[in-house]
């Protein structure tokens, strides 16, 4: 059941945190999604990752502005800071390169690993929980900073909570929630937005809130990305 379901969410954080910070007509109604079998990237894609296929491609580092600066933004290890357009552009070459049907993930995709297979989950931490400094960043964070950095949560993913904004493949609109169809659904036909997930403050990186961001050819810190393999095979592995 896909959305905030509101009464036990409320109970999980106190219902004063929840109606102050977290509650959005975005969110809802709850309604029910039917997803067929996917791979997701349990980490965030880092800046060393994306420099793999920015330099097979002859291209200029992404952001290299950030090289110099303080803080060391364009940490090897951080979560690259990308476009909407580059993140499907990655993932469109590692499909070329692996022959696998790589892509960002959907938001019903996201939102289903991050509540651990659908559970009632405020946080997608190891707890459900946000408990800055040993699952969640003990600051509101000016950029991501490392992946990893935290245990992830019960079915082995990082980050989905309080690190990137993470782009996922969907167009962005309010009210989508309200005729969003229960298989496999891909968001709106069109739009002037993408929706991001997850998040660094609180208030957008529970396991249901959803944002629409215009950044689709700007690449900024922030604004990060982890890919699926949509397929029910067993992926090759090798030794």
């Amino acid at each position: 059941m896909m959305g905030d379901p509101r009464q036990p969410f409320a109970d999980a954080l106190g219902k004063d945190a929840w109606t102050q910070y977290f509650t959005s007509e975005r969110n809802v109604p709850v309604h029910k999604v039917t997803l067929d079998s996917y791979y997701m990237g349990a980490y965030e894609v880092t800046y060393e990752d994306y420099d793999v296929y920015t330099k097979a491609l002859g291209q200029e580092l992404i952001l290299k502005k950030y090289l110099t600066r303080s803080g060391n933004v364009r940490d090897p290890q951080n979560p690259v800071g990308i476009s909407w357009n580059g993140a499907c552009n990655y993932c469109q070459w590692l499909s070329e390169q692996s022959r696998l049907p790589f892509s960002l993930p959907t938001e019903a995709q996201w939102e289903y690993a991050a509540r651990n297979r659908g559970g009632i989950v405020v946080f997608a931490t190891d707890n459900g929980k946000a408990e800055r400094g040993r699952n969640f960043p003990p600051e509101s964070l000016d950029f991501p900073k490392n992946v990893g950095r935290f245990p992830p949560n019960p079915m082995g993913f990082y980050d989905l909570s309080g690190n990137a904004d993470e782009w996922v493949n969907d167009w962005y609109q309010e009210d989508y929630y309200s005729y969003s169809p229960e298989k496999n659904p891909q968001g709106p036909e069109s739009g002037t937005k993408k929706v991001a997930r997850g998040g660094g403050a609180l208030s957008d990186s529970t396991t249901v809130a959803r944002g629409g961001a215009r950044y689709l050819n700007k690449d900024l810190p922030g604004m990060g990305f982890r890919c699926v393999i949509n397929t029910d095979k067993p992926l090759p592995i090798k030794k």
